[in-house]
């Protein structure tokens, strides 16, 4: 195999992850940032959170995964 053909065939593989996983990955991350600032920084810094803060994250997240659900109904989602 050619150095060509390796950088190719890595270039296929790392497509595919990306086109299969990044959906998952961004609700992950999205669930897990309204997590971190609701919960857990406001119990490490033992202060309560932001609340006008939290609701504009959380109402970024709902549109965000309205967007997702949207898209799998359309059927552009794989």
């Amino acid at each position: 195999m050619t150095i060509l053909e390796n950088i190719n065939k890595i270039m296929d593989i790392a497509l595919c992850l990306i086109r299969k996983w990044w959906r998952p990955i961004t609700c992950v991350g999205i669930a897990g940032s309204v997590m971190v600032h609701g919960v857990i920084l406001p119990l490490m810094i033992k202060q309560s959170p932001d609340l006008t803060g939290l609701a504009a994250l959380i109402t970024a997240a709902a549109a965000a995964f309205a967007v997702r659900e949207w898209g799998k109904i359309k059927g552009t989602a794989d």
